[in-house]
């Protein structure tokens, strides 16, 4: 059986940020560690998907060059283009990445069944993420415990 998990896009760099902050040892580590790459993997995919979305509203300069904005590796928009170039990023954003991870699910488990009892206390962005993550992971681990009995 495929084992999944789905996220928006946006919330892909979010859980893999939060699983770096986690000490764990041993095969939740290494489960932490491939589901990181495979997190990598599908917000390298979305940011690709999000700058080929952007071009065409990307202000350009008398050579043809991205006009770059205040901040470094940022672009200015068409003025009138804005509100279109707005709504596209967002159905980018909104997206769902789904991450297929059959061949690690042992290592996923052992992860899962070391941060369903994390024993630190999560607030603000780190507590949304934990709660992102567990909800996609409980669906996998509880429907698989169901199954079997």
């Amino acid at each position: 059986m495929t084992k999944t998990l789905t996220f928006k896009n946006s919330e892909l760099s979010v859980v893999g940020n939060f699983l770096g902050t986690l000490s764990l040892k041993n095969k939740a580590s290494r489960g932490r560690t491939k589901l990181i790459k495979l997190i990598s993997a599908k917000n390298d995919e979305y940011n690709e998907d999000r700058k080929e979305t952007l071009e065409p509203f990307i202000k350009k300069d008398e050579a043809g060059n991205n006009v770059e904005g205040d901040t470094p590796g940022s672009v200015v928009l068409i003025e009138e283009k804005r509100d279109e170039a707005n709504t596209a990023i967002n159905e980018i954003d909104n997206e769902s990445a789904v991450i297929e991870f059959t061949e690690y699910s042992e290592k996923m488990k052992a992860l899962y069944d070391v941060i369903v009892d994390y024993p630190t206390e999560f607030s603000n962005q780190d507590a949304a993420a934990y709660d992102l993550l567990m909800d996609q992971l409980e669906a996998v681990f509880e429907n698989e415990t169901e199954e079997t009995k």
